[in-house]
């Protein structure tokens, strides 16, 4: 997919967000800093922050660990963390979201998942659920889809919902 591509979708995907997710008021996003050509989480929680929200990226622990989450916006002081990935710098308490978007490498149709292997976001997932009502939101491009349904193992967590810049599966 050619970046003004990605660009295009990621801004359907931010649409398609606000009109089938829910965000009450007082609610805490979780997202992700968007690498490797993945959906550019960004623009759903810039749109969040414009509207009062509280949003957090995550931190790695490192592995095994599930991903904490701290606050963020425009204004946090960003690291490059475990994996080089850009995280907020750890002056802030961890906060627990109340909606995850999660990455997808590729997903299937009833709300399978593929990650880039370490399974960071199925502990996570796993640990949120645990302790409170955590809505599991996976953001993907339609071509990302696998049709045939991703093998599982037990500690596959599947998402409550995926939206791609194509169709919403539940």
């Amino acid at each position: 997919m050619l970046p003004n591509e990605r660009i295009s979708a990621s801004e359907a995907i931010c649409d398609s967000f606000f009109k089938n997710v829910p965000v009450g008021a007082g609610a805490i996003v979780g997202g992700y800093w968007p690498v490797k050509g993945e959906v550019d989480a960004l623009l759903i929680l810039r749109a969040l922050l414009a509207r009062g929200h509280v949003c957090a990226l995550p931190h790695v622990v490192g592995d095994g660990a599930p991903l904490l989450f701290r606050r963020w916006d425009e204004s946090v002081k960003m690291i490059t963390g475990k994996f080089g990935l850009q995280e907020p710098i750890a002056d802030d308490e961890t906060i627990m979201p109340d909606i995850l978007l999660a990455p997808l490498l590729a997903f299937d149709a009833k709300g399978g998942r593929l990650g880039y292997g370490g399974g960071f976001y199925d502990r996570t997932i796993a640990r949120m659920k645990k302790q409170k009502s955590v809505q599991a939101v996976g953001l993907a491009y339609e071509m990302q889809r696998y049709k045939d349904g991703l093998p599982r193992d037990a500690n596959d967590v599947r998402m409550d919902i995926i939206i791609t810049d194509g169709n919403i599966y539940k």
